[in-house]
Parts: C-alpha cells; structure tokens; sequence
C-alpha cells in the first residue's frame, strides 16, 4: 500500500511539473504574440499614414492640373499596405486570444493538481503520524489475548500488527499478516474495520474484514462490499469468550454436553508440534546438506514417523530455495553402512522452481555428517532402522 502511495504521488508530482513547463512554455509564447501585435498594430498605422499622404498628393496633383486634364492615376500601395498591415495584426489578436485562453486553462490545472497534491500530502502525513503512534493498551492487550487464543488452537501462521481503537463495532485500522502453509509466501490484510464472530454450535470462529486490501504474491485487491472472512474451524469458543468478550459475538448455543474432539491417531498437542518441529529441525541444522532444512510444521508422530510434516530449505544468505510438505516423514539410519537418511513418503518436494511427486515408495534425502547414534540421541530414539 505504501508503495502505490509513492508512486501515486510521483504521478502526481510528474503531471504537475509537466503542466508547469507547458505553462511557462505558453506565457512565453504569449508574450512573444503580444510583441507581434504591438509591431503590426505599428505598421498598420504606418501603413494607413502612408496611405492617407498619397492620397493627399494624390488630392493636390488633381488641383494643380490644368482645367480639362485627366487626373492622374491614385496609387494604391498605401491601400495595399494598410490592408495587408490589417490582415496580419488580425491573424496576430487571434492567436493571441486563443493562446491566453490555453493559459488560463492551464494555469487552473495546475492549480487544482497542486491542490490535489497537497491534500494528499496531508493526508500521507497524517497517517505516518497516526503509524508512528503506539496502540493504546487495551487494543494491544486485545490483540495478545487474540493471539494467544489462536496459538492455543494451533494456530500459528495468523499475526495481527496493529490496530489503533475498539468499540461495540469491532477493531478499527487492522493490519494483519497471515504466512503461507508452505512458508513461500504471505498474506497481508488491511482493514477500516474488523469483526469477531463465533459459531458456539460448531466451533467456527470468523474473522471478518471491511473496507480494505488484501495483498497476495505481489497481487493487491480491494475486499468484498460483504467484507471478506478468515475462519478457524473447532476452536474453543468458551475459551474465546471469556478472554475476548468485548471482541468476540456469540452466536446460538454449546452443546449440552461437551463433545471431545475427534483425535486422529497419533495427533500431537500444540506444545507437542512445536517440540518435535524444534527437535528435528536442530537434528537436520547439523546435517552438511546442500541446504539448510528445517521443519516449519509437525501435525502428528506415530510409531517411530512424523505426521504432515513441512520443511523448508534456506541457503547461507536466508533465501527459501526449496521445500517439501508429505504426509509421512521418518529419519531412517543404516547401521551397517553408518548412513542417516530423511525418507519423505506421500507428498512433494520442489528445488530450483521444479516441483517433483513423492509416491508411497519414499524418496531418501541424504543427511551427511551425522552417525547414527547421534540421530538416535537427537530425536529420543525416534527413528526408523533401514
């Protein structure tokens, strides 16, 4: 957003100075018509002086001729230069005339860009000022509690960078940044205003944003006239409730009886995601790969194999240079051969812009440097013997 601001302004900025140049070009030009005038307007009285002597001469000639003589011929060259004297100083007031009207269209122009100008500078100003601004503490301890129920839930890729008030009609000016499930790319939202709506029945729990942009891969769009909706499905709406009750609107009723969530079999909890994420990410930093792996999601561990498991592949200046996302993965040592292996099984894997297809059959990802034992050690014993 700052950066179409900016280039906005540059427009702007290049509009007006052209207007001006062709503003200075036209009073030039206009003064230059001016002169012209003055100096036809000048031989045209020259012209009708001339004229008006000849006809004079012209006039005496014919008294002093003898009685009965033809009088002699008038000549024309003074009617012939006052005329063309005429013309030309008329031809000159019309292009004086149609040039002054241009200037003084141009000059209103300029004038209402440099208005638009500042009105926009003052607006730019003030929202640096109001940016600038720290968020008063009930919105920054609204916006923890927010965050704080959301990573709870195991929900890790939404952070919200500022608001500046709240009221009975939600957050005001929100700024929200939400990472991609592959670590590649990001989300950002910007909003006048944003509601929180809860679904008790269900569990659905609908961020809602208003009368804003929303960026993707470099892709800006203006949200919905209906606002446009982040929702995170069975949450804790009790939990919700309790922190956030000026935030968040219930809606409907909890069931009679809580109902425990259905667990997929070795789901872990969100601690539980986070250690084994760490885990293995330190076990695959003292790997001397090509890349540097880590692992930015663990859902699940069952007998000895991670369950939808994301990882990301950096080089030494930080730059995402590949990644994976499989629904199994297994570090797997060979005892025999002293070898320790990342098998990745069901997903895929893309290096260099190509993106390849991992089967049930498994794709082994060599990880040098590292023993067995010390494999063993690093994840617990959780490892997979070849």
């Amino acid at each position: 957003m700052r950066w179409s601001r900016l280039l906005l302004t540059v427009s702007l900025l290049g509009a007006s100075a052209f207007l001006l140049v062709e503003t200075l070009r036209l009073a030039a030009l206009a003064g230059e018509f001016e002169v012209r005038a003055v100096m036809a307007e000048r031989a045209l009285d020259e012209a009708r002086a001339e004229r008006d002597a000849l006809a004079a001469a012209a006039a005496a000639a014919a008294a002093a001729a003898p009685d009965g003589a033809p009088p002699a011929a008038a000549p024309d060259r003074g009617e012939e230069a006052a005329a063309l004297a005429l013309e030309e100083y008329s031809r000159l007031q019309l292009e004086l005339y149609t040039t002054r009207e241009q200037l003084e269209a141009l000059r209103t122009l300029l004038a209402e860009r440099n208005a638009e100008l500042e009105r926009r500078a003052e607006a730019s100003k003030r929202r640096v000022e109001a940016s600038l601004r720290p968020m008063p503490l009930g919105v920054r301890e609204c916006l923890s509690a927010l965050h704080e129920c959301l990573r709870a839930e195991g929900f890790t890729s939404q952070r919200f960078l500022r608001a500046t008030s709240i009221d009975a009609d939600g957050l005001h000016d929100v700024e929200l940044i939400e990472a991609a499930a592959d670590g590649l790319g990001a989300t950002f939202l910007t909003a006048a205003r944003m509601t929180a709506s809860l679904d008790r029945a269900t569990g659905r729990l609908e961020l809602r944003f208003f009368e804003g942009r929303r960026s993707v891969d470099g892709e800006r769009a203006a949200l919905p006239d209906d606002g446009f909706a982040v929702v995170f499905d069975g949450v804790d709406g009790r939990r919700f409730e309790a922190r956030l009750p000026y935030l968040v609107r219930g809606e409907g009723a909890y069931p009679a009886a809580p109902v425990a969530p259905t667990r997929e079999p070795g789901a872990l909890d969100p601690a539980g995601k986070r250690s084994w994420a760490a885990r293995l990410t330190r076990l695959l930093d003292r790997a001397e790969t090509e890349l540097r792996w880590s692992a930015t999601r663990v859902r699940g561990l069952l007998d000895g194999k991670f369950l939808k498991v994301e990882l990301v592949g950096t080089n030494d200046r930080g730059l995402v240079l590949g990644s994976a996302h499989c629904a199994r993965v297994a570090v797997e040592i060979d005892e025999r051969r002293d070898v320790v292996s990342l098998l990745l099984r069901d997903g895929a894997l893309r290096r260099d812009g190509v993106e390849s297809t991992i089967g049930a059959a498994g794709f082994r990802m060599l990880l040098p440097g590292l023993t067995p034992t010390q494999a063993r050690d690093a994840m617990l014993g959780m490892v997979v013997a070849r």
